[in-house]
């Protein structure tokens, strides 16, 4: 039984530290949000093969990952590279994939630069840019296992990025 308890608190554990930090900075303490993990954005008629995803990978402030949606019956995918400014904003500064509205650049080709946000407030993952100012999220955080993300994390290019490259 021990052996089994054991992995497994260590596994609950690692995946509370992943979704918040805490650090303490004098007498305040201040909550860093992470935006690491598998998020998706459904429409209330969706088939989950429909949803918009984010898997998105994050080591200090480098934010890594990939980007998928549906639109016209067509899927489109990428990659993304951000950079956190704040607790709860990032800016995703490199994209590339399927030629669609995210991106004219293909991933064997290279990367296209982008200054556009990535935002987190009221639990929710945002990409664009909401009226005045506001934070307009649509991306629920997947609170099931995501084996996705680990395949993701072995791949070369994500471990570049992490590593800054």
């Amino acid at each position: 039984m021990k052996k089994l308890f054991l992995p497994l608190l260590i596994a609950a554990a690692m995946t509370a530290c992943a979704q918040t930090m805490t650090t303490t900075s004098g007498n305040k303490s201040m909550q860093t949000a992470s935006f690491a993990g598998s998020w998706e954005s459904c429409g209330p008629n969706d088939s989950p093969d429909l949803c918009s995803r984010y898997l998105l990978l994050q080591r200090g402030k480098r934010i890594c990952g990939t980007w998928s949606y549906v639109a016209t019956g067509a899927g489109y995918e990428g990659r993304v590279v951000a950079e956190v400014v704040s607790p709860g904003e990032a800016r995703r500064t490199r994209i590339c994939g399927r030629q669609g509205s995210e991106t004219r650049t293909q991933c064997d080709v290279g990367w296209e630069a982008i200054d556009r946000p990535l935002r987190l407030c009221d639990g929710k993952l945002g990409d664009l840019d909401g009226k005045g100012g506001k934070c307009f999220a649509d991306f629920e955080r997947v609170k099931r296992p995501d084996p996705s993300l680990e395949a993701l994390a072995k791949q070369p290019w994500v471990e570049a990025c992490l590593s800054g490259q």
